[in-house]
């Protein structure tokens, strides 16, 4: 009796885990093209905290880098979408000023820092809490300062049909 009255807890549990590992309960993503337009909007939101004299100049344009090399038996798989620019018409007396003013946007918008290497590097790393894109600003040996944007993984076309 006291055997059978483990296994109904066991049984619903299994259903539990089996079912949260269906195609069924999956959030949907958003498409590459989505993530790429999502990740613009976050750069254009932090850099408009930063001086009018700000130019931005591509770094690269948009990429795309796999997830997992193994993602669904070798066909194309999840990706994760990042782009960044360079941050132009900034004197580079002012990069530790401008990081900072970075900084302070991300604090009170919604990211977590997940890195600040100061004062050793003029870098810090932060991660949206609402959609999980990450940010990161950083300063080049020249004293160039970059910043970018990617998205956690989304299947290319959205998620995919099962």
């Amino acid at each position: 009796m006291i055997r059978s009255a483990l296994w109904a807890p066991i049984a619903v549990l299994a259903l539990m885990l089996s079912a949260c590992g269906t195609s069924e309960y999956e959030e949907e993503t958003m498409t590459q093209d989505e993530a790429a337009e999502r990740a613009e909007e976050h750069i254009n939101d932090a850099v408009a905290v930063l001086p009018d004299s700000l130019e931005l100049e591509s770094s690269g344009g948009v990429t795309a880098n796999p997830c997992d090399d193994l993602a669904n038996g070798g066909a194309e798989g999840p990706v994760s979408v990042g782009l960044g620019y360079w941050l132009r018409g900034l004197p580079v007396e002012d990069n530790e000023d401008n990081v900072e003013l970075l900084y302070r946007y991300w604090i009170d918008n919604g990211y977590q820092v997940t890195g600040d290497q100061r004062p050793n590097k003029l870098a810090v790393f932060v991660q949206n809490e609402e959609d999980s894109f990450r940010m990161s600003v950083t300063s080049s040996i020249q004293g160039g300062l970059s910043i970018s944007a990617s998205s956690p993984c989304v299947w290319p076309e959205g998620t995919p049909e099962s």
